[in-house]
């Protein structure tokens, strides 16, 4: 017995020391994952130490239990001379698969090594993916996100991904936003594996952040930007005019070409959306299945409006006021076939080559484009009509309403770039709190109103790393 409380002491420093890291953001892989790793080994070998002990304490007690009991007695025969009952041996149970889902004190306590917590991952995604809960192509972002996710960050989204994508806390969730007066404590229990701040974490097949928004979004950003995942405060890129090659001649000495980087850091911001509504109505509706959709059509439309024209003062900086360089166009307040000519020329080489250069408008200045083309296709190499992506001069258009149509001076209507150079950073989770009571203001201060509401925020940073990536069109 003595032992036993070492051995579980002993797993009790490891686990407090594991939690310690986890918490601590100055703590790297480089510096910490090895030892991150023998820890839990250690920790599984004690596991392996005590287990025996454990279930041989557990046999003594339940022989005895059952010793004391008449009807767990097998005799040789009955009464009346008759043999003993006869009872057919259990079948065999082979599990082909393991449940992703198994374990989870293990996942929630962070004792489990990186490696089975990926695979883990990897595998609920799969298993999520195969119950038709989502297209291929949001499963295929989740997986993505899980693999090049770096150590702490790549853990953490693994993390998210297993507390929110079991089948207990999908269902507890759905209950949950259908009638959170009345939540079973079953249903509590699934939910507090996810808990946040007071609130309870979106499934993460629900989650934008984990999950790309729908192709037939009018918001293109997701979908060509490079997005980004981060579990902490902020995310940090290194940027570099790369190295300057000069002639040289012979047994010249040569000069210093080392580049020059600098850095890049995006603070993911919070938004919200708060959501009520009277006892009646979300008694006597389908309101709260109806929710999240509400929910995450509202955050799409913000954002949306954010990573086009965003001032980056309590917001992301939008895509538009990032590309500080503006071509003009020929005439003021007008718009011309040439002016298309001039900007797709003014952006460089490395920037309009890419694969991932785009064209993003508003539809009216799209529309404006369409009509310059009189002759079919002629004027731009390719046919504005066909809707597979639409494309001009060889590279993809997409709509943006937020961006500014109108064509006056000062004003921008149109930006071509490489979007890869404007990074959209996430911070994981979407959390949602349930108010129910609401309670009134002023005269009516702290008077029960007679509504309940939700109250969802997420956190999201966005900014182009690269200037000079992107040209505006300014009229």
């Amino acid at each position: 017995m003595a032992a036993l409380k070492d051995i579980l002491a002993e797993q009790a420093k490891i686990k407090d020391e594991l939690q310690r890291m986890e918490s601590d953001d100055s703590i790297t892989e480089e510096d910490a994952g090895n030892l991150r790793d023998t820890m839990i080994a250690r920790w599984k070998d004690l596991d392996d130490q005590a287990k025996p002990v454990i279930a041989r304490m557990e046999e003594i007690r339940s022989i005895t239990r059952t010793a004391t009991d008449p009807a767990n007695l097998e005799r040789p025969g009955g009464t009346d001379g008759t043999s003993a009952s006869r009872f057919g041996t259990p079948d065999l149970v082979i599990r082909t698969k393991r449940d992703p889902f198994d374990s989870m004190d293990a996942v929630s306590d962070n004792m489990m090594a990186r490696s089975e917590l990926r695979e883990r991952a990897l595998d609920a995604v799969e298993t999520v993916a195969s119950r038709g809960m989502y297209p291929h192509d949001w499963a295929e972002e989740a997986t993505q996100k899980v693999q090049r996710g770096g150590y702490f960050k790549g853990n953490n989204i693994a993390r998210h991904i297993l507390e929110t994508g079991s089948p207990e806390y999908y269902d507890a969730f759905e209950k949950y936003i259908r009638d959170p007066e009345h939540v079973a404590p079953a249903t509590r229990a699934a939910l507090n594996l996810g808990v946040a701040s007071g609130g309870y974490l979106l499934p993460f097949i629900l989650d934008p952040t984990i999950v790309l928004t729908n192709n037939a979004s009018a918001n293109p950003y997701r979908r060509i930007s490079n997005v980004k995942t981060t579990t902490s405060n902020t995310w940090n890129g290194v940027t570099s005019a790369g190295i300057t090659a000069a002639w040289l001649a012979e047994a010249a000495a040569t000069t210093d070409n080392s580049p020059t980087v600098g850095n890049i850091v995006i603070t993911p911001l919070k938004a919200a959306a708060w959501v009520f509504g009277s006892f009646e109505v979300l008694s006597d509706t389908d309101f709260g299945q109806q929710l999240p959709g509400l929910l995450g059509d509202a955050k799409d439309r913000l954002e949306e409006a954010a990573f086009a024209t965003g001032t980056g003062t309590a917001q992301p900086t939008g895509v538009v006021v990032g590309a500080t360089t503006t071509q003009t166009t020929a005439t003021t307040g007008a718009y011309v076939l040439a002016d298309v000519y001039t900007l797709h020329a003014a952006l460089p080489p490395r920037f309009r080559n890419s694969p991932n250069c785009a064209w993003v408008a508003n539809v009216s200045q799209i529309n404006r484009t369409r009509a310059l083309d009189t002759a079919g296709g002629a004027s731009f190499w390719t046919n504005l009509g066909k809707d597979a992506p639409e494309q001009l001069l060889g590279k993809p258009i997409y709509e943006s309403s937020s961006i500014d149509p109108v064509l006056t001076t000062t004003h921008k209507p149109m930006v071509f770039g490489d979007f890869s150079n404007y990074y959209i950073v996430d911070r994981v989770g979407v959390s949602i709190i349930y108010e129910p009571m609401v309670t009134g203001t002023g005269a009516s201060a702290n008077l029960p109103t007679g509504q309940s509401g939700w109250f969802m925020y997420w956190r999201v940073g966005a900014n182009v790393s690269t200037a000079s990536a992107f040209r505006t069109l300014l009229t």
